[in-house]
């Protein structure tokens, strides 16, 4: 009866209380000289809760700025496009230890994303840029 009861519990736990929430998805890109795209792909299938995106990054040393400027286009599954130009603030933080550090900065908030499907996040530098290791997005309900 006990084996019973801790299987039935363990399903239930699995089913209903160990969903994730969040989604992560970061690409490397060249440490030396950062200036290609990076395209992540995300696959929607919650069309009704609003959703946090940030743009995630992992740096070393060699970046030394407080800001980063970026090119974000995001391809919706019906096909449409947007593309803007947006400077990210890093909260660089006392490292004295670290080799990398990751960040999520905010991008966008209480986003709606109505279209089951996929959509493709692009994110170009506006220059050239080294120290960066990875770049990504972090989609949060």
């Amino acid at each position: 009866m006990l084996r019973v009861v801790a299987v039935v519990v363990t399903v239930l736990a699995l089913c209903c209380g160990c969903r994730s929430k969040g989604y992560v998805d970061m690409q490397p890109v060249d440490i030396r000289s950062w200036q290609t795209p990076v395209s992540i792909i995300y696959e929607n299938s919650d069309t009704v809760s609003l959703k946090s995106i940030s743009v995630a990054l992992r740096y070393n040393d060699n970046f030394t700025s407080d800001t980063l400027s970026v090119y974000i286009q995001t391809s919706l599954p019906d096909a449409h496009q947007a593309r803007e130009r947006v400077v990210l603030n890093l909260q660089r933080g006392y490292r004295a230890t670290q080799l990398t550090a990751s960040e999520s900065i905010g991008y966008r908030e209480k986003c709606l994303l109505d279209q089951r499907g996929s959509y493709i996040f692009t994110i170009t530098p506006c220059r050239e840029v080294c120290g960066i290791e990875a770049v990504g997005v972090e989609i949060v309900e």
